[in-house]
């Protein structure tokens, strides 16, 4: 069972919710709120995917924020600003979609058309 999940958890999740679904459809839960929670968990996946795949894209490459005001030693010693060809080399590589983002993505859309079966029924 474990190795099943370890395989492919968005198979198992999948599985897990529409036993939820089914066990609360059974003890009289109106099938809106059913339905909308399942949309509203599937938008936040989906958007939560979404900040997984920005997160992997390097966006605030280059980028230095400066809090508060440094001594000249401190300055002297800081690191140079990186050369604008290195920071668009790294800025233009290609999306990686990690496998966060892949479990996000694919149940967050499966809970989202569950919400709206659910809710046209």
């Amino acid at each position: 069972m474990v190795d099943l999940i370890k395989k492919s958890p968005v198979w198992s999740s999948v599985i897990a919710v529409v036993i939820i679904n089914v066990v609360l459809i059974l003890f009289r839960m109106p099938r809106m709120v059913l339905g909308n929670l399942d949309f509203l968990v599937g938008l936040f996946l989906i958007v939560l995917g979404s900040v997984f795949i920005v997160g992997a894209g390097h966006l605030f490459t280059g980028w230095r924020f400066h809090i508060r005001k440094k001594t000249d030693l401190e300055a002297e010693n800081d690191p140079k600003h990186p050369k604008a060809k290195d920071v668009a080399s790294i800025k233009n590589q290609p999306i990686k979609v990690n496998k966060y983002a892949r479990y996000c993505l694919g149940f967050g859309g499966f809970l989202i058309v569950l919400g709206i079966v659910l809710t046209s029924i």
